[in-house]
């Protein structure tokens, strides 16, 4: 099995592609961040928009302390694609 880490960098924006930064309601810029974890005996990842390295250390320890469960994803709509009709 290959694994594929993750360095811990200090707050680097050297540019990052298109595809991870996003801006919020306000016009702040957001950027994309990998998350990891273990679970019987394997690594898994999902991802969260932060605002900064800080942000997104914030954000995971506020989701140790109060992350649940809100349901099974079954479709999403795309708010910006163009209406028909």
């Amino acid at each position: 099995m290959n694994v594929v880490s993750f360095p811990r960098l200090p707050e680097r924006r050297d540019n990052p592609d298109q595809a991870f930064v996003s801006t919020d309601a306000n016009a702040l810029r957001l950027y994309r961040f990998a998350l990891q974890y273990e679970m019987d005996g394997k690594r898994w990842a999902t991802e969260i928009w932060a605002y900064s390295s800080q942000d997104a250390e914030d954000r995971v320890a506020a989701m140790r302390r109060s992350l649940v469960i809100c349901g099974q994803l079954y479709a999403e709509v795309d708010t910006d694609a163009p209406s028909e009709g």
